[in-house]
């Protein structure tokens, strides 16, 4: 019952409603709807059908579809399939979706999604193609692998004179760029200067390129230089109109109209321009807007970027040149202060061994020699703190006993702890104590410290040294003294060549540095502890033990 009432309901509607819902459903679709008859004239071409092809209604009703919409080279087999369908009822295209190119009226092509329904109207052939325009679709698509292509490109280039054509390339073809410029600051000219260009080899842009090349823009001068004074994209419509525009009758020899140019940001400076023309006129388009604002901050970043690193490189490049300056500087001078001391040293340890000599001159040479060791060993430090910058210490490895040595570095500062009245507390505890190492570096770095110690311990104070095994792989020897301590800020610093715990005290400040040095280069490691002014200080030396023994 209800269905029949529905019936009753459809059969009520005159025939002009149906006309009218039909035409309401032509106009008001979002894609063209264009129907063909078996001689294949359009019948039908709605709203939609003349904003994308360019045709009105009227012009369209009547004439041959293949002479509208479908580009020349196609139009032949448009025709053989018509003929075909006619005679055997079969359209391989029938029921389908497929991309294909399209005509538009003033001659360009664009890419559409066709289907096409074929039915009978009193028994001849009506067909119905559904068409898409695909141009927005394939725009953005073009879009999306530009800026992947441009993000792939500045990722994997080192300067921007490297990647700066194909980087235009990449750019212009997300539109119908036929040339591409990029403008850098040059702050000998005072203004933007192109420092590349790129355009297909064919197009005739040459003189215009070369043009380019050779001028400069100021802020507000030209397209470029509207843009370094806008910091914003900007837009003509025509170069050749535009009283702006110093190049624009050589762009007019080569056919150039529309130009967009965008800056390039690192934050909030423009530190170049992107510049591109076409050879059609060209109005603004927003989803181009929000692509190059990408292209201007990954750009703008990538100049910058290797801006920093060129100056990085070049400080780099400046501090080892000073370095090696002044390592040679040391070089020469230990060797040029050491040549006189040797005469010096020999002359005096002879004359100390005369048995008639004065206890006054005697003590007078005794200080001579003291002072000329000192300086030896300063000289010493400075030639081995120079080849441990160049890498050109070495170190020659074979087992030792640590105990030993320790016990060696003891006794050339026996004197200095009895001169001093200085308790020394000697506990060694190590029941391994063989490691392989360099024996008389080993031995320096023990006398560096222990020398330390004594140096920075008040009279009558107390230095002392143990030993132990914090582990079955390790030694560690621990240098402590109830001398004049470390400020906590110093800590760190007390390793570094040059730096002094007191500055009223001799040296140089070299000697902690090349024990660090040599520690490390036998794979332990050397630290400081200390609670500060006046309450002493603790030197940590760990090394390997040789696993041989």
């Amino acid at each position: 019952m209800r269905s029949r009432r529905k019936q009753r309901e459809v059969k009520r509607h005159p025939p002009e409603w149906a006309e009218a819902l039909n035409r309401a459903i032509l106009e008001s679709a979002l894609d063209c709807i264009i129907t063909m008859d078996a001689s294949g004239r359009v019948r039908e071409f709605n709203p939609a059908a003349e904003r994308v092809f360019g045709f009105s209604r009227a012009e369209a009703v009547g004439k041959e579809l293949a002479e509208l919409i479908i580009p020349s080279r196609m139009r032949e087999q448009h025709r053989r399939g018509l003929a075909h369908y006619l005679k055997t009822g079969e359209g391989p295209l029938l029921g389908k979706r497929i991309e294909i190119a399209a005509l538009r009226r003033d001659g360009s092509e664009i890419l559409v999604e066709l289907a096409i329904a074929a039915y009978k109207i009193e028994g001849s052939p009506v067909f119905t193609a559904y068409l898409r325009d695909m141009t927005e679709r394939l725009r953005n698509d073009r879009r999306r692998i530009a800026q992947y292509n441009v993000a792939s490109l500045l990722a994997g280039s080192s300067t921007l004179a490297e990647a700066g054509a194909q980087l235009l390339e990449i750019i212009a073809s997300s539109g119908d760029w036929v040339f591409g410029a990029i403008w850098l600051h040059d702050e000998a000219a005072g203004g933007l200067r192109c420092r590349t260009v790129w355009h297909p080899a064919a197009e005739g842009l040459a003189k215009f390129a070369d043009l380019s090349r050779s001028i400069t823009f100021a802020k507000g001068k030209g397209l470029p230089g509207r843009v370094l004074g806008l910091k914003e994209p900007t837009w003509i419509y025509d170069v050749t109109h535009d009283p702006n525009f110093p190049r624009a009758p050589v762009a007019a020899e080569a056919d150039l109209r529309g130009a967009f140019a965008f800056p390039l940001f690192a934050g909030r400076e423009v530190n170049g321009v992107i510049e591109l023309l076409s050879h059609k006129v060209v109005e603004p388009d927003p989803d181009l807007l929000q692509m190059v604002e990408a292209f201007g901050s990954q750009i703008g970043l990538f100049i910058e970027r290797r801006r920093i690193q060129r100056e990085l490189q070049r400080e780099k490049e400046n501090a080892e040149a000073a370095n090696a300056a002044k390592d040679k500087f040391l070089a020469t001078l230990s060797h040029e202060l050491r040549t006189p001391l040797t005469p010096v040293l020999i002359w005096a340890g002879g004359t100390l061994n005369q048995s008639d000599l004065n206890p006054e001159i005697k003590e007078g040479l005794q200080m001579v020699c003291r002072n000329v060791e000192l300086e030896a060993r300063l000289i010493d430090d400075l030639l081995d703190l120079t080849r441990i910058s160049r890498g050109k210490l070495q170190l020659q490895l074979q087992a030792a006993d640590a105990h030993e040595l320790l016990q060696h570095a003891l006794e050339i500062v026996r004197r200095d702890i009895e001169d001093r009245h200085l308790e020394l507390s000697v506990s060694l505890e190590a029941s391994s104590h063989d490691v392989m190492v360099d024996p008389p570096r080993l031995q320096q770095v023990f006398w560096n410290v222990l020398r330390n110690a004594c140096k920075f311990t008040p009279d009558h104070g107390t230095v002392s040294v143990r030993s132990h095994n914090p582990s079955p792989k390790s030694i560690t020897v621990e240098i402590s003294d109830t001398g004049i301590g470390i400020e906590p800020q110093f800590l760190d610093k007390i390793f570094d060549a040059f730096e002094q715990i007191d500055s009223h005290r001799e040296g140089l400040g070299l000697g902690l540095a090349i024990s660090k040095a040599i520690i490390e280069m036998h794979g332990g490691s050397v630290r400081a502890h200390s609670e500060g002014l006046g309450k002493g200080a603790t030197f940590v030396i760990d090394l390997p033990l040789d696993r041989t023994h």
